[in-house]
């Protein structure tokens, strides 16, 4: 009689399950699978502690020593796991020379299951924990495009001889010895290089790592509903004609669900018939646009979140742009023209963008800020670019305010007093014209105001350095940068208040 029940019971659980996978792929979508280790969309996920334990340890991490045999055979190393400041550690440990063409050694470690190969878009980078001996390191990675031994997609980091938090999103790897873009769909394999270089073409490794994990976003702007994480972060669809806003058309601006960030003006808008919200033009430098993963087709995110906003197609002459971004209303709020007035902006640059922001965002009044870069000739600048000082931008940050809770004034006399506005081209270590002092005025008022300060400070004997200068277009940077400080625990290094006026 037992054995009866429990077989009644099973099959009613077997039932409800088939009921509830039939209605998740009801929305005439194909159902999507889960990623493998899937979280939160907030939460790390751990490829290796080294605690010895498994604990954490999604992949079933098996590490392997792997030097240049295959080249020079003139670099050789080890691994080891050892307790290291009382830290559970990989330690690596060898020496490098780009003799006959050599030049490196590693710890490599699979990332693939007998599932395939792991798929990692919904992560931002990979963050480890480490302690070198002052050399530069990198992580290379190896998916199914890097079938040869020499190729891999690298991104270097600096060390020291304390313990340091890094974090390496994706953006930064470079493809070697291949074309082809990273495809976070068909990750293989990841490795602690040490690698010879022109500036270090020997020498001795000594790295230690302690923990070594993909990220997330550090913060999640608005908590999703299970329905808007599927759309946003899992880059799922909403089905046709279903959207809030598909036949919506008052006056106002379309937002981003999960960030806030105004994407499009509903001048913009326009009737498609194609069952989703049609937008032939963007808020300038608020939607980045990827190829997406079926290879076909253009992917649009959110510049800021890099939330999934849907497709962006061209040559259909709908409009006269010839443009037409497909959006899934989900993936929007909406601003009506009656309530989006009450704000000012203002740009600003002192050095490194992350200590600028650090203290422009603590002023009460200050809604939103954004980090970016203004005031040169390339069209959408990387920050790999920007770091040349050779494309004029500045490192800035745009910033959002309610003008009944602080002034123009207030904001410019803060940024004066949190940066020394003495040097030339150059913030504390930082050198470069990326890193000048500058105000980017958007009108005569906020010229006049920057000018008045100046002869203040000038008047009380500093030899003041900032640029005045119209404010060209502002393009955002990547994710990784914005809210660095406030995301990242620390303070800045070069950006210190000190009352001036």
């Amino acid at each position: 009689m037992k054995i009866r029940e429990r077989a009644v019971v099973l099959l009613g659980l077997l039932v409800s399950l088939l009921l509830a996978l039939g209605l998740a792929g009801s929305n005439g979508a194909q159902p999507e699978r889960p990623r493998p280790g899937s979280a939160r969309p907030s939460e790390p996920m751990l490829i290796d502690d080294f605690s010895g334990e498994g604990s954490g340890k999604r992949f079933g991490t098996r590490w392997e020593s792997v030097s240049d045999r295959v080249t020079g055979e003139a670099s050789g190393g080890k691994i080891e796991f050892v307790n290291h400041d009382s830290r559970s550690c990989l330690h690596l440990t060898g020496s490098v020379s780009a003799k006959n063409d050599g030049g490196f050694i590693q710890a490599r470690a699979s990332l693939s299951s007998r599932r395939g190969a792991f798929d990692a878009r919904s992560f931002k980078g990979i963050r480890l924990t480490v302690k070198g001996n002052g050399h530069p390191y990198a992580l290379h990675l190896r998916t199914s495009d890097t079938r040869l031994a020499r190729q891999f997609y690298e991104a270097s980091f600096p060390t020291n001889e304390a313990w340091q938090d890094i974090e390496i999103p994706f953006a930064r790897f470079v493809p070697r010895s291949l074309r082809k873009p990273l495809n976070l769909r068909t990750l293989r394999s990841v490795a602690v290089v040490a690698p010879a270089s022109s500036a270090a073409k020997e020498f001795e490794v000594d790295i230690f790592v302690d923990e070594i994990a993909f990220y997330r976003e550090s913060k999640m702007y608005k908590k999703l509903t299970p329905e808007e994480e599927r759309v946003i972060i899992g880059k799922g669809t909403e089905r046709p004609f279903t959207g809030e806003y598909t036949n919506h058309f008052e006056e106002g601006t379309y937002t981003c669900k999960q960030c806030g960030e105004k994407l499009f003006d509903s001048s913009s808008k326009f009737h498609s018939n194609c069952g989703w919200p049609s937008f032939d033009d963007q808020i300038p430098g608020t939607v980045k646009m990827l190829p997406d993963a079926d290879g076909v087709r253009t992917e649009i995110v959110c510049a800021k979140c890099g939330g999934h906003l849907g497709h962006v197609f061209v040559g259909e002459r709908l409009t006269p742009r010839n443009t037409r971004y497909c959006v899934n209303s989900i993936s929007m709020g909406f601003v009506p023209a009656s309530r989006s007035g009450g704000t000012e902006r203002a740009i600003f640059a002192s050095g490194c963008f992350w200590g600028t922001e650090y203290h422009l965002q603590k002023v009460p009044g200050v809604l939103s800020t954004t980090v970016g870069y203004t005031g040169g000739h390339v069209e959408n600048p990387t920050y790999k670019q920007v770091c040349t000082d050779r494309t004029g931008h500045a490192e800035a940050v745009e910033v959002i305010y309610d003008p009944s809770k602080t002034s123009y004034e207030q904001l410019a006399r803060l940024f004066f007093e949190t940066h020394n506005f003495t040097q030339l081209n150059r913030q504390g270590p930082d050198v470069g014209k990326q890193y000048r002092s500058a105000v980017f005025y958007l009108d005569d008022k906020q010229k006049e105001i920057a000018h008045k300060l100046v002869g203040i400070l000038k008047k009380k004997g500093f030899d003041v350095k900032t640029e005045i200068t119209r404010a060209a277009k502002f393009w955002p940077a990547e994710q990784y940068h914005q809210d660095y400080y406030k995301n990242n625990g620390k303070t800045p290094y070069c950006h210190i208040y000190r009352k001036i006026f």
